[in-house]
Order: structure tokens, then C-alpha cells, then sequence
């Protein structure tokens, strides 16, 4: 049994080490697609996985992000390298399991549980340390320290989506969906992750900037589907700074236990559960002959060269943004 994860990444240069080096403590293979980073982010991907072969970059190349395409791409791409009885996870480069995936198939999950939704700790930039960033009681050298050390106070989500999955090499993952269709049997219990996509001002700037050039550019529009779709239109990126009085704020010792949330929101009802139990443990295989497949010509749709070029311009390593 093995762990695959799939690992899209753009201008994740501040982070993108660490979070290899965190997935490399658990992770069997990690496959890496760069969709078109300005910043040194593909570089630092080639460098580690220059020392250690578990990380197989597919390629760097400016197309857009969607769910569907994208994830579904890199799915049909490395499943070559998959079997039977494996797992793979959807993650990204601002995730820290809190759990790692293995423990948690190990010790939390039932057998017939195949699936696993995530409970995220979105890990917030408070107002208090944009002060202290503007006064210069922190800088970009503390970049070097962990991000676990550098920012404490998180919020749980309510939402969640799937992230885990044991592999089943008839399954499918169609070019118009953003999981593999009755991809198993959900489980009760969520992976925990913590979640640092608020990291510093600088990160942020960056961040807000791509995306409300992304946003402004219509084909990009019409690939998105992520449920908070105007969050991404928004380029002020001083609304997401958090208040420190804010009730929902709640404060991480490093090395300690997160609270444990037992949210029920990602469950259908009983009745629904006991139908999906029966046909997950006997058809899957049977219906999974009856999905469309992901098309093997089938590619990212790449970002459009004016798009691309802006992106270089506001973004790029010579940019003053």
C-alpha cells in the first residue's frame, strides 16, 4: 500500500519547500505540475526532487487552474504509477497534514471507509502581525523559520471537500468532474490540515494580485468552479487581515493538539449511507464500466500569451509588485 499525492503549484516560492519536505515524512511518490510561476517556485521543485526521486515533476507550463481539468489531468497522468489498495490525496502547497495520511488510514479510519473529507485550520494573518511586519519586527528573513512557528492563530472551516482516496484502478475521473465519480465510501472522520494561505503582506500582495488578474480574464471565468469563486475577483488583500478580537480566532501552541471537531455537514443522511455502504462494497467495479473516461488527449487549456505576459509584468522576478 502506498501514498500518492497530486500537487499542482504557481508562485509558491516562499512556501514550496516546506511543504515538500513536510509531505516527504509520509509520502510514497508526489507529482508535481507547475501551471506558469514567475517566481523561483519550479526551480526549488527540480532542486529537492533532484535528492530524492519520490518527487516526479510532470511539467511547468502556464495554463489555468481548474478542479476539473487540471486535478483530473494529473490524476489520468500518474495513476500509471498506481494499484490497487493504494491512496492518493489532493493537496496543495499552503496544506500541513496535522495527522499524517498513513497514521491516519491506520488509526482513524474503518475498512470499508474509502474516502476522506478534510477539516481544515485556516491559519490567519492577524492585525497585529501586519503591525509588527510594518514596524519591521518581522521581515522576509524570517521566511527561513517555519511557517508553524510564524503564524499561531487559525480558524476551523465548516467546509469541506474530498481530499483522500484508496485507489481502485477501474475508477474514473471524467474531464468534467473534480473527483473521480462514486470514488468510494465516505468516512466520518476528517484529515485534519492546517492551512497557511494568509502567510505574510508580501505573500498576500502577490497572491491578490495573480487573482484578480486571473479573475479578469474571461476564459479563466468560465474554467472556475470553486464555491468561493468572488474571493478570488477581490485584489485588496488587507480584507483578509483578521482582527485579533475577532470571537472565531483561536490560538496554536506548536507541538500541541488541535481541538477536534466532530462537523457532520460533509455526511449525507442515514438512510442514504446505508444504500451507498451496499453499493460501494459490491458495485463499483460493475459501475465504473458505465463512466466516461478522462479523454488520453485531453490536456490543461494553456493561459492566453497577453494573460501570461501580464502576469510576467506584475509578477515576474523583475517586478517591484
Amino acid at each position: 500500500m502506498k501514498f500518492h499525492a497530486l500537487l499542482p503549484v504557481r508562485d509558491e516560492g516562499d512556501i514550496i519547500k516546506q511543504c515538500l519536505e513536510h509531505i516527504l515524512t509520509w509520502v510514497d511518490a508526489v507529482y508535481v505540475f507547475d501551471t506558469g510561476s514567475v517566481d523561483d517556485t519550479w526551480e526549488i521543485v527540480q532542486d529537492v526532487a533532484s535528492t530524492d526521486k519520490r518527487i516526479i515533476p510532470i511539467r511547468s507550463e502556464p495554463v489555468y487552474f481548474a478542479e476539473t481539468s487540471l486535478r483530473g489531468y494529473m490524476f489520468h497522468w500518474a495513476r500509471q504509477y498506481m494499484q490497487d489498495g493504494d491512496w492518493f490525496l489532493r493537496v496543495d502547497a499552503d496544506e500541513f497534514h496535522h495527522i499524517p495520511p498513513p497514521e491516519f488510514v491506520k488509526t482513524r479510519l474503518r475498512k470499508h471507509e474509502t474516502i476522506v473529507h478534510h477539516q481544515y485550520y485556516d491559519f490567519q494573518l492577524t492585525q497585529a502581525e501586519l503591525e509588527a511586519w510594518e514596524r519591521g519586527k518581522e521581515t522576509l528573513v524570517d521566511r527561513r523559520r517555519p511557517i508553524k512557528e510564524r503564524r499561531r492563530y487559525f480558524i476551523p472551516s465548516y467546509y469541506s471537500e474530498p481530499r483522500l482516496c484508496r485507489y481502485r484502478s477501474t475508477m474514473q475521473w471524467p474531464i468534467t468532474c473534480s473527483f473521480p465519480i462514486n470514488a468510494g465510501f465516505l468516512a466520518k472522520e476528517r484529515l485534519p490540515i492546517r492551512h497557511y494561505p494568509h502567510r505574510d503582506p508580501v505573500q498576500l500582495k502577490r497572491r491578490y494580485l495573480l487573482r484578480s488578474i486571473m479573475m479578469a480574464d474571461k476564459i479563466n471565468r468560465t474554467n472556475w468552479t470553486h464555491p468561493e469563486e468572488h474571493h478570488w475577483s477581490e485584489a485588496d488583500w488587507r480584507k483578509v487581515v483578521i482582527s485579533n478580537d475577532d470571537p472565531k480566532l483561536q490560538y496554536w501552541e506548536t507541538g500541541t493538539n488541535l481541538p477536534t471537531y466532530n462537523f457532520t455537514n460533509h455526511l449525507k443522511p442515514l438512510h442514504i449511507r446505508l444504500v451507498q455502504r451496499l453499493v460501494h462494497g459490491f458495485l463499483l467495479p460493475v459501475l465504473d464500466k458505465t463512466r466516461p473516461y478522462f479523454p488520453d488527449d485531453a490536456q490543461p487549456q494553456r493561459i492566453s500569451e497577453e494573460i501570461n505576459q501580464l502576469l510576467i509584468k506584475e509578477l515576474g522576478v523583475g517586478s517591484r509588485k
